[in-house]
This record gives C-alpha cells, structure tokens and sequence, in this order.
C-alpha cells in the first residue's frame, strides 16, 4: 500500500508539473512584442496585424519628451481596444476602451513607450479574432529649449572626437542590441534600443573616460547617447535627414494623476465584472487614510453593483473591490 501511494503521489506531483510549465507556455505565446520603426525619412507608420483571443501585441516605440504622438485603431472587432504605457509606469497612460480608439497627445518623458493592442475579456473568452490597423504618427516640432548633443565637425568616423558624417550605421552587434542613454555613460538610463543596420544621425562624438560615445537622433526622433565603436558611416540616400530637435529633461510623475483615477478605476472595474465601460459610472478620487479610493457602480440587470478602486499615494492602483 506504502508502495503505491508513493507512487500514485509521485505521478500527481509530475502531471501538477507538467501543467504549470504548459501554462506557462501558453501564456508567453499570447503576448508578441514589435519594435516599430518608421520609414526613413517619414514621422509615421501604419501596421496591419491580427489577433485572437486572449493573445496581446506590444507595439515599442522611443520618443522624445515635448514630441506629439498620435495613435489610432481600425478594427473589425468592436471589442479591440489598446493602451499606451510611459516608460516605467505600471499603469497605462491612456485607455482606449475609456476614451476611444483615437488619441494625440505631448509625449510627457523621453524613452520607449508601449502600445498594447488587446480583445477585451468577453471577446477574448470566446476566442473572437480582430483584424486592425494600428496608425502612430510623431510630430517632431518641440517646445522648450534645453541642452542636446551639440553637433561639430571633425574625425570622419565615430572613433574621432566629434563631427562626422551626417548619419551612422549600427554595424558589430553580434545579435546583440545598442542602447540609447539619456548621457554619455553606462550608468545613464536606457531610452532604447538600436538593432544591427539601423541608421541614426550623427550630432557628434567625444570621449567619457577611455570611451567614446556619440550624440545620435533615431529614426522617431528620439535623442541619446552610444558607444560610438559599433558606429561606421552610412552612405546611403545621403540627402535625406532624419529630424533634429532639443529635448527637456526627464520628469518623474506619479503613476496615476487623482484626475485621472476614475478614468482608469472603469477600465479596471471593467475587466474584474466583465462589464462594458459606458455601463460603468465612478465618482471623484478622495484621499481615506494612507490611500486615494474612487467609488463606482453599474447596473447589472438585477441591480446595483457598487465598488471602490483603491490607489496608493504615489498614484499606483492596488485593488478593485
């Protein structure tokens, strides 16, 4: 008996096993990520794509701060919705199952940002499939004016001083990825990422310490700094030129502003009680203790549903209830 319950104990530890690991499996491949680059010379791009089911796209894009994004979604399922995600923030900084399929707004902070393109649950529950157009345009006029890469003219590779030709080609990675840093230094914060045989313009080297890092502009405009040994000089279409502007400092801002936390207490509630946001209405956010709440309701066809979203002070959601 000793014998065969062990072995009986055995057999459910490793079908447990095997089911977690195959869940997990399942979960990575419903979420696909795209790195979203424009043409060159363009300040936009359209993307046709699919999804279904519980499956998410994750568009990155790197911008600048003071930049003009404008995002917007042609589907043919109404149920498909994205959100926009700042660099860092564990909240998105638009919904668009809330506000619509269309937005333009400032680009608060530079860094890469995260458009994620998504079935709402009752759809996503019946397996439903979305076809879509996803449109991104950036607007490279600025406003402010703050200290960039300053561009000279000297050496004629990235492994001079300064100056240069007018644009770069990321060559020597190995498989790797080039960061782009808010300074010269590998300490600096990551804005994002250059891949093999990206172009960037060329705003001037020089040296850090024993290294030498470039001033470059990508390909949506945003401004950084890189390691100018995996810079060599592209040839190619020498006349077109990729936008120049200067960029303001990074801000750092909570999460969730109280103005917009009853925004984003509908569109939480909305995934918790698998409700349509129009059906939902929330209050105002007041402060009650050491944490923001945002009160809410809906009719459910039996009666009135009432929650609250909780907030920390920082603006960070906790918990719908």
């Amino acid at each position: 008996m000793a014998i065969n319950f062990g072995l009986r104990l055995r057999q459910t530890l490793l079908l447990a096993a095997t089911l977690l690991c195959t869940a997990g499996i399942a979960a990575a491949q419903d979420t696909r990520t795209v790195n979203v680059k424009f043409p060159r010379g363009a300040t936009g791009t359209s993307i046709d794509d699919s999804i279904r089911g519980y499956e998410t796209v994750n568009y990155r894009i790197g911008v600048s701060a003071s930049q003009q994004m404008t995002v917007s979604l042609e589907t043919s399922n109404a149920s498909n919705y994205f959100n926009i995600t700042a660099p860092g923030a564990s909240e998105a900084l638009y919904n668009s199952s809330i506000n619509g399929n269309s937005t333009s707004f400032e680009i608060p902070s530079s860094g890469t940002y995260v458009i994620s393109v998504y079935l709402m649950r009752n759809a996503a529950r019946r397996n439903e499939r979305a076809t879509y157009k996803l449109s991104i345009n950036v607007d490279n006029s600025v406003t402010g004016q703050t200290q960039a890469p300053s561009q000279t003219t000297s050496d004629d590779f990235a492994d001079g001083l300064s100056g240069g030709p007018d644009h770069w080609r990321v060559t020597g990675l190995n498989g790797d990825t080039l960061n782009v840093r808010a300074t010269p230094s590998t300490s600096a914060k990551v804005l994002t990422v250059l891949y093999e045989g990206d172009v960037v313009r060329n705003l001037g080297c020089k040296k850090v310490s024993s290294a030498r890092w470039c001033g470059v502009v990508t390909d949506t405009g945003l401004r950084g700094w890189v390691n100018g040994k995996f810079l060599h000089e592209d040839f190619a279409d020498e006349a077109t030129t990729l936008p120049a502007f200067p960029v303001r400092p990074i801000q750092v801002q909570p999460a969730v502003d109280t103005s917009l936390m009853p925004r984003y207490c509908t569109g939480e509630a909305s995934a918790k009680f698998d409700v349509r946001p129009p059906r939902i209405t929330t209050n105002a956010a007041f402060k009650s203790g050491n944490r923001y709440v945002v009160q809410g309701y809906f009719d459910n066809g039996r009666g009135t549903t009432f929650f609250n979203c909780w907030f920390d002070l920082q603006g960070n959601f906790v918990s719908v209830s």
